[in-house]
């Protein structure tokens, strides 16, 4: 239907200009399919005997395609219920772009992939170029914008002066996504060492802009907090990014530790509520794009590619809830990969606290019907404390802790005055080895009263998220130090009754919030790793 007379006749009719010997086709990658032969002029392409496509997903009137066999370009709607690709990029219903010699589309997202071949092909562009006055001037105009600053430093928010508001964010990291090192070293020599990470990655980000994109960098630089980034060169820096890439951006940058900083959602919500005109965004068509993404170390020789340092990129996107993916499967269209995934999900635990038990065996008593000693067993952030104070202070058992005495030996003489007084106490201490047990348990066997041992059942990752999140909620309490909680993890012995318990009892996590946003905060991914 669409042979190569047809396209010369239709083209003569439409435009009345004189007779064109180029041509325009969409090439299959596949063998299975055949070539689809364009005329100029607008046309419906999609499920067809044309085509030979008969997939049901794609719409019998899936793409519309404006021909214009002069430039050449083509101008493509989305018209079909089910999204299309250009580039290994997803276009939704009613999305636009410009097409060009040597695009790749697919028909439906993931199948029915097709190059654009113009016949001869174009050998420059210079009068397309004259015919985009505008878009040269916004090319022109990039990098002039403004920055402003939030919560006393900890953002920097720069919107270029072209930036729209839009309802669909395209957002991407900085470094290793959008740009790499000149010097091949994992961290820049110097502010100039710095090239675009792929060829690919302005042309793509142009089609996001003329599909109605907004482009949103969102980067954290610590180094600025720390004084090891100059802010000022950090923003030169990124206004020679933006005009390599040459189209307008609104770029994020966490400055300090807390809500902005990645994974935390605090830039994208200042997104949502302050910087873009008030147009709610569709999460179904945003995405984000990183390097971040848990990915194991892979290959050799020259084609080994080091371990990602985190998962804070893939725990951003899903703590905002758009689509992820790595700078390679978005820019060079390679097959989705694998990542490290992590041994909990914070939004299960809220989900499982009504389900789960307290305590197992589910049928362990508290209080105990004699005088007793209960030592907590428990990394730092397991919640020990609140477990003690929800669940044992109530009936009246003194609480012994280091934290609040200054020393083991004060928790000593604590218990011991409450065993003294036949009383019920509880060590609310990290205990995590046999000799830090054995005094306590030594003093239970002096007044000769039974010593249970109630131990955290909490994975190791969670324990890490309740320490952030305890940090996020809480200014008062102090931080817990890296390195101090390695080593602690580090000497942990589990407990046995051949210590002197009569009974080992686990702890399930069980939290509660103060306020609602404090629940949705701890639901969140809090951890770069």
């Amino acid at each position: 239907m669409f042979a190569a007379m047809s396209v010369a006749k239709a083209f003569n009719r439409s435009t009345g200009s004189k007779r064109t010997t180029r041509t325009c086709i969409l090439k299959p990658f596949s063998s299975e399919c055949t070539s689809i032969n364009l005329c100029p002029g607008k046309q419906i392409i999609g499920r067809s005997l044309d085509t030979g496509i008969e997939d049901v997903r794609c719409s019998k009137r899936q793409l519309e395609l404006d021909v214009d066999l002069e430039s050449p370009h083509i101008k493509l709607r989305v018209i079909g219920m089910n999204p299309c690709s250009v580039n290994g990029m997803m276009l939704m219903q009613e999305s636009k772009c410009k097409l060009e010699h040597g695009d790749v589309i697919e028909l439906v997202y993931g199948k029915h992939q097709y190059e654009l071949q113009f016949q001869p092909p174009p050998k420059d562009i210079k009068s397309e170029t004259k015919n985009e006055g505008n878009v040269s001037q916004i090319e022109n105009t990039i990098g002039s914008g403004r920055w402003e600053s939030s919560e006393n430093g900890a953002m920097i928010v720069y919107t270029d002066d072209a930036v729209k508001a839009s309802d669909k964010i395209a957002g991407y990291d900085v470094d290793g996504t959008i740009i790499t090192t000149k010097s091949g070293n994992v961290f820049p020599k110097h502010t100039d060492d710095w090239q675009i990470l792929y060829a690919e990655v302005p042309k793509k980000l142009k089609l996001l802009h003329e599909s109605g994109y907004k482009i949103c960098f969102f980067t954290n630089q610590g180094g600025i907090g720390s004084g090891k980034i100059k802010l000022d060169d950090f923003k030169r820096k990124t206004k020679d990014i933006l005009k390599k890439v040459g189209v307008p951006i609104q770029v994020f940058i966490a400055i300090e530790d807390g809500q902005y900083r990645k994974p935390l959602t605090g830039m994208w919500k200042h997104l949502v509520e302050h910087k873009n005109d008030n147009i709610g965004i569709d999460l179904g068509k945003s995405f984000y794009v990183g390097d971040a993404a848990g990915r194991p170390e892979s290959g050799s020789g020259k084609t080994k590619r080091r371990k990602d340092h985190s998962l804070a990129d893939r725990r951003f996107a899903a703590n905002i809830g758009v689509s992820f993916y790595t700078p390679e499967e978005h820019f060079l269209n390679r097959p989705t990969e694998q990542y490290l995934k992590p041994d909990y999900q914070p939004s299960e635990v809220v989900t499982n606290m009504n389900i789960i038990p307290l305590l197992e065996p589910d049928n362990v008593k508290l209080p105990a019907d004699n005088s007793e000693m209960i030592i907590m067993v428990g990394l730092p952030g397991s919640g020990k404390s609140f477990f003690c104070k929800q669940h044992l202070e109530k009936h009246d058992y003194v609480i012994a802790n280091a934290d609040k005495l200054g020393t083991t030996q004060s928790c000593l003489k604590i218990c011991e005055k409450a065993l003294a007084a036949g009383k019920s106490c509880v060590v609310d201490n990290t205990n995590v080895d046999v000799e830090s047990r054995k005094k306590f348990l030594a003093l239970a066997k002096q007044y000769n009263v039974s010593c249970r041992c109630f131990v955290m059942n909490v994975q190791l990752d969670l324990v890490r998220h309740n320490i952030k999140y305890r940090h996020l909620t809480d200014t008062n309490h102090s931080k817990i130090n890296e390195m101090v909680f390695n080593m602690m993890k580090k000497k942990y012995t589990a407990p046995t009754v051949g210590e002197g318990f009569t009974h080992i009892i686990k702890v399930n996590l069980k939290p509660s919030f103060q306020s609602k946003a404090d629940e949705e905060l701890y639901k969140l991914y809090l951890l770069e790793k």
